[in-house]
């Protein structure tokens, strides 16, 4: 008794009281649900978009239902708080009817009964693996382990079903089948793995997408597997003494990460070209053609993001280039508004200039402060993932941007002034 009197008392001390959620039933058929109430002749029910008000005679019957918080108060008060089975039962009714706070509750009072029920840790994504019940994020770390470890028909028959059962989340769901296709892979199931691939390329998003449609195109144009190195791999393994970790140049199997690397990068070498290609076409344009320039840069940027999702960095050099490129254009622009801007502050000093005209030129020197503010902007942005190669472009853009915020206030305050 004293024990049920605790886990009572965890428990009711969690819901406050609610109101009724009634019916209000009209005599022209009508019906409305929401909590009613009565003042003198007149009947309110109040609904999710407002109170509305009848008249007495206008009205047929009114229903009181319970809400599922009242429900579920009733239910709890009827269940025996020491059988951890009761109790999953009304966890599970509690989120079914959208009580997800009190389900929670009802699950840690479940764990405290008995820490390995079942249906309470796979209700809350736990993993039963090796006896132990495991996190999402856990288990995924163990099968990694596993895949290192060669463990392939452990993951294939037990661990990776049990993960793909409790993956929830897209992310999670995703997590699930890359380890499936890597663990086809390196079992040497090479047409699964590369299927496997293709799938995962619809289902991932951004760089990742693009590295496993990688994967899946080096798999379908080597469908036995073997894929011939030109160069060792990796190509500083000899400098750094490490040849035993190293891939001869020759034929080799997919199934060692080292082999798959390689090919990825022979990939991202070839859109490195394809991007170098298109940046030297864009430098032509630069002074005769803006607007076919930029838009070939962006060309040289898409092949390098392409190389950058099959080894990650390895064109960064060159975006980085791009963005220096793109910086010095929007240099000009800047220095040709900021020229501008100081061809019409020597016309301010004029002695016969209106107030009117004297006006006119103050808007036109904002202007011209706007225009040299949003290239440093664009500026800023370019350079953002690149705060260590262009530090020296981002501090001179945030040292002009201060000082035209600067001259911006002193003529705002002047055309405020003279109003």
């Amino acid at each position: 008794m004293a024990r049920r009197a605790v886990l009572s008392g965890c428990l009711v001390a969690l819901f406050a009281a609610v109101g009724l959620a009634d019916k209000l039933i009209l005599i022209d058929g009508r019906t409305f649900t929401g909590t009613v109430a009565v003042e003198g002749e007149t009947v309110l029910i109040t609904v999710p978009y407002g109170t509305l008000r009848f008249p007495k005679n206008q009205v047929e019957r009114i229903e009181l239902k319970d809400t599922p918080e009242q429900e579920f108060r009733k239910k709890l008060g009827e269940a025996p708080l020491d059988d951890p089975n009761a109790l999953y039962g009304l966890a599970r009714w509690a989120q079914d009817n959208s009580l997800s706070r009190q389900a929670s509750d009802l699950y840690a009072l479940i764990l405290k009964l008995n820490p390995d029920h079942a249906p309470t840790r796979r209700s809350l994504g736990y993993i039963l693996l090796q006896k132990k019940w495991l996190r999402f994020d856990q288990a995924v770390q163990q099968a990694r382990g596993k895949l290192e470890a060669g463990s392939y028909a452990a993951l294939l028959d037990d661990v990776l079903p049990a993960l793909q059962a409790a993956a929830g989340t897209k992310e999670q769901q995703v997590e699930v089948v890359e380890l499936r296709a890597y663990t086809f892979l390196r079992s040497r199931q090479f047409d699964v793995a590369r299927q496997t691939f293709s799938e995962l390329a619809t289902k991932a998003a951004g760089p990742a997408a693009a590295r496993f449609a990688a994967i899946a195109d080096i798999l379908e144009k080597n469908a036995d597997g073997m894929y011939v190195l030109r160069e060792a791999y990796p190509p500083s393994a000899a400098l750094l003494g490490s040849a035993s970790a190293s891939i001869k140049p020759g034929p080799a199997s997919l199934a060692n990460a080292l082999v798959l690397e390689a090919a990825l990068r022979d990939l991202a070498k070839k859109e490195i070209a394809a991007g170098r290609k298109l940046m030297a076409e864009a430098h032509k344009l630069d002074l005769t053609d803006p607007d076919a320039a930029t838009q070939k840069y962006a060309q040289a940027a898409q092949a390098l993001d392409r190389a950058d999702a099959m080894v990650p960095s390895i064109a960064r050099s060159y975006r980085t280039e791009i963005a220096r490129r793109k910086i010095a254009n929007l240099r000009k622009d800047a220095d040709t508004d900021a020229r501008k801007f100081d061809e019409a502050m020597g016309k301010l000093g004029l002695k016969d200039m209106s107030p009117q005209a004297y006006k006119t030129m103050i808007l036109r020197l904002i202007h011209h402060l706007d225009g040299t503010r949003d290239n440093l902007k664009k500026i800023l942005a370019i350079a953002e993932p690149f705060p260590r190669e262009l530090v020296l472009e981002i501090k001179w853009a945030e040292l002009d941007l201060t000082r035209v915020e600067s001259m911006r206030k002193i003529l705002e305050s002047e055309r405020d002034g003279r109003k």
